[in-house]
């Protein structure tokens, strides 16, 4: 049946362009195939449907019902392909996106609900986990993601660094003191990250590379946690920058020796499609300014319910 209807309107198009070099232009296809196509529907019909030779095609009385038939079918294909655009472009788009429960605390998520506000036909489905999403297998059209990115299928784009900072609760410094040299954090316990290796590297402007191997005396999921235990005294940690709180009992150690920056990526499907919501959304991403200042959950809570007053149905979040 498929196969008569391809037939079908490689003849209608014969007919409509008057050759079969024309219509194999049209299509891009050869000449072969376009006079293969016709003679198997006249072969399948049983019926003539051209009267042809080297100088011109007309239409058999079966041909001319032949066309009638092929022209209803073109016009309802074209009918119903309207309809479609017509409705696409009036409905919500879902907008499903993965990134670090991190950044809900940075500038990011602010500018996610930014793109989304200038679009009223986007609804925003947001998955907040440190944990690498499945991007393929959990249907996600654009995730965030830390750290350098491994060979895969995911098209990546880099979208910003971020800054990172060796942190110590007060009654930690108590006991230890202040280290002076990477060196003297092997004694040192530390929260270890499910999603990273249990290695720290630093670099000196003059003093080059040095890295610290560590056993955890304790391993979350949760960048946001492993922060709340070194401010409990329980270990050292390296949360971004923008996550400490001048309330918390933590000061940053090594100052002179920084952590290097963890590159955040927008990823997606290699065959998603170069335009629409998506394409924007990772150039408004890249485009904007990448430094991504604190916010404080309790401002971040009210922000968002205010955010959904204004869009209802538009914004989903799960963590």
């Amino acid at each position: 049946m498929l196969k008569d209807i391809r037939y079908l309107l490689v003849f209608a198009k014969v007919v409509e362009s008057g050759s079969f070099r024309g219509a194999s232009s049209e299509l891009d296809i050869s000449v072969a195939s376009v006079s293969s196509y016709v003679a198997r529907l006249e072969e399948s019909l049983g019926v003539a449907l051209l009267y042809r030779n080297t100088r011109k095609l007309s239409l058999t009385e079966d041909g001319e019902k032949i066309y009638k038939t092929a022209q209803n079918i073109l016009d309802l294909y074209a009918d119903g392909l309207g309809e479609y655009k017509a409705r696409e472009e009036c409905s919500i788009s879902r907008l499903k996106i993965a990134i670090p429960a991190v950044l809900i605390h940075s500038r990011l998520l602010s500018k996610i609900v930014g793109f989304v506000r200038r679009d009223l036909g986007i609804h925003l489905q947001l998955q907040c986990s440190d944990q690498h999403e499945d991007v393929i297998g959990g249907g996600f059209d654009l995730a965030i993601r830390l750290g350098n990115m491994p060979d895969s299928n995911l098209k990546a784009r880099k979208i910003f660094e971020l800054e990172r900072v060796l942190i110590a609760s007060g009654d930690m410094l108590d006991r230890y003191g202040f280290p002076g040299h990477p060196r003297d954090l092997a004694v040192w316990p530390w929260i270890g990250l499910t999603m990273r290796p249990n290695h720290r590297q630093f670099l000196h402007r003059q003093q080059g590379e040095y890295e610290v191997s560590y056993t955890p005396v304790a391993t979350v999921d949760s960048v946001e946690a492993a922060y709340r235990l070194t401010s409990c005294g329980l270990g050292l940690s390296a949360p971004p920058r923008f996550l400490i709180s001048a309330q918390d009992d933590v000061q940053e150690l090594l100052p002179d020796w920084p952590l290097p920056n963890l590159p955040a990526y927008a990823v997606r499907p290699s065959n998603g499609v170069s335009e629409g919501p998506i394409q924007k959304l990772i150039d408004y991403l890249a485009d904007s300014d990448t430094q991504l200042a604190a916010c404080h959950p309790r401002d971040l809570t009210q922000k968002l319910a205010a955010e959904a007053v204004d869009c209802p149905g538009r914004f989903s979040i799960a963590r």
